[in-house]
């Protein structure tokens, strides 16, 4: 199911195996990055409020919890380093995480305050 779509990303939730698959539309760049069209970022939904948190976050933050659900990690990199490529995938993580929302198969909770 297609949960946001940008000139660039797109974002589908997979319900058979209940994963959130990021990945970088075909044709949507220009020869020069053809290795990073094969990237493909299967997070479990059970793991996407990782993603959530850090989305607004510093880049390295994002780049490094996608990098623990990607098939091919040295790309995650160049997306991450590139603005175009993630200011885009921000707005779709976004996106995404607002159709999981709406469609009940996600559900947020606010972050517990320590004690004291």
């Amino acid at each position: 199911m297609l949960l946001a779509r940008g000139k660039i990303w797109h974002a589908n939730w997979i319900k058979s195996t209940s994963m959130v698959g990021l990945e970088i539309a075909k044709g949507a760049l220009n020869e020069g990055s053809s290795e990073l069209r094969e990237l493909k970022i299967e997070v479990p939904l059970v793991k996407w409020s990782l993603v959530v948190k850090n989305v607004q976050s510093d880049r390295k933050l994002l780049g490094g919890v996608l990098l623990e659900f990607a098939k091919h990690k040295e790309r995650v990199s160049v997306a991450v380093g590139n603005d175009r490529l993630y200011l885009e995938l921000q707005r779709v993580i976004i996106d995404a995480t607002l159709a999981l929302l709406e469609v009940g198969a996600l559900k947020l909770t606010p972050p517990k305050r320590p004690a004291g």
